[in-house]
């Protein structure tokens, strides 16, 4: 069997782990890979990136992240009240999350999101 990744970035009042009903329509850039190196890369890219124009960012289990702006909302008429606005990194490998084991890897993450 061969492998694929897949790193997405989503934008949604839901950070990107909880993968609500119908998260897949939330997509906004998806790329997809049959190297594993390549698809951490860009995950790495894409987590740097995201960083750099967002000023709060966490994560949960390391495969998700969500970065977001105190002050980009959006009113939601049927819960009546602002939502915040997060943008998502997700990497997936084989169609479910990926479990990131290299501490380099990790590293780089910890480095990079504020873990609150």
């Amino acid at each position: 069997m061969n492998n694929t990744w897949r790193v997405m970035t989503t934008k949604s009042d839901a950070e990107p782990w909880w993968f609500f009903e119908g998260w897949e329509k939330d997509i906004i850039q998806e790329w997809t890979f049959n190297n594993r190196d390549e698809a951490v890369g860009r995950f790495l890219e894409e987590m740097r990136r995201l960083s750099n124009t967002h000023h709060k960012s966490k994560s949960k289990k390391m495969h998700s992240i969500a970065f977001w702006d105190p002050g980009e909302v959006f009113f939601c008429e049927a819960c009546d009240d602002d939502l915040q606005v997060y943008y998502g990194l997700i990497i997936f490998e084989n169609d479910q999350p990926m479990e990131i084991q290299d501490e380099s890897v990790l590293n780089q993450i910890r480095d990079r999101i504020q873990q609150k």
